[in-house]
C-alpha cells in the first residue's frame, strides 16, 4: 500500500519515519516533498522541475540554493552547502545536472541519494555508478571528481558521521528502507593522476 500524503503530513519531526512501513515510502513529488519537508509542505515554493531549473541556475550564479533553504527552514534546520554535481549520463552519454546538499569529509564531499525517500536512487546516482568521472561546482569553481558509491566499513564509518552531523540522515535511511541510502563520495581528481 502506497503512503497517502495525509499519513506522511503528520509526520511533523523529520526524524519521525515510516521505517516499520517500507510499503509506505513517498512515491508521487507531492509525497516527496511532504517527507522531505518534515510535513510541511505548504512552505515548499519553488518546485517541479520548473523550480529544479530556476535553482540550478541560481545555484550556478550564486553558488546559493533556494531549494536547499526552504526545505531546511521547512524543518527548522539551518541551510546546508549545495554543490552542482554534473555527471555523464548512464544510458544516454549526456551531461546531466543536480543541485546537491552536501557533507565535507577531509577533501572528499558526500553526498546523499536521498530521492525524498523514495524506493528507488535518484537518476545521478546511477550515472556515478556507469561513470564515475564527474564535476562538482562549488560557490564558482568547477572541480573535477571520482564519485563512488560507499560500502562496507567505509559507508558505516560515513552514516555514523553523517547522522551526527545532520538528523535526516537517519530519517532518510528509515524512510527509503529496505533500500540502503547512497552515500555518494567526490573525491578530487585529475586528468594527470591517471
Amino acid at each position: 500500500m502506497r503512503a497517502s500524503p495525509s499519513i506522511l503530513s503528520d509526520m511533523s519531526d523529520p526524524t519521525e519515519t515510516a521505517s516499520a512501513r517500507p510499503d509506505e515510502r513517498p512515491r508521487s513529488s507531492a509525497e516527496k516533498e511532504t517527507f522531505s519537508s518534515g510535513g510541511n509542505r505548504g512552505r515548499i515554493y519553488l518546485r517541479g522541475k520548473w523550480g529544479l531549473a530556476v535553482d540550478t541556475a541560481l545555484l550556478w550564479a550564486t553558488g546559493y540554493s533556494l531549494m536547499t533553504k526552504q526545505y531546511a527552514a521547512a524543518q527548522g534546520l539551518s541551510y546546508q552547502s549545495t554543490l552542482i554535481l554534473t555527471t555523464i549520463g548512464a544510458r544516454t552519454g549526456k551531461l546531466r545536472r543536480a543541485g546537491l546538499p552536501y557533507f565535507r569529509v577531509g577533501a572528499d564531499r558526500v553526498v546523499r541519494g536521498s530521492n525524498g525517500g523514495g524506493p528507488t536512487d535518484p537518476h545521478w546516482c546511477y550515472n556515478v555508478r556507469a561513470h564515475p568521472t564527474a564535476w562538482v561546482r562549488i560557490g564558482w569553481k568547477t572541480h573535477p571528481v571520482r564519485g563512488h558509491v560507499a560500502s562496507g566499513e567505509e559507508r558505516e564509518k560515513l552514516f555514523e558521521r553523517l547522522s551526527r552531523l545532520s538528523p535526516t540522515t537517519q530519517a532518510y535511511q528509515d524512510m527509503c528502507a529496505p533500500r540502503e541510502l547512497p552515500l555518494v563520495v567526490l573525491r578530487p581528481w585529475s586528468p594527470a593522476d591517471s
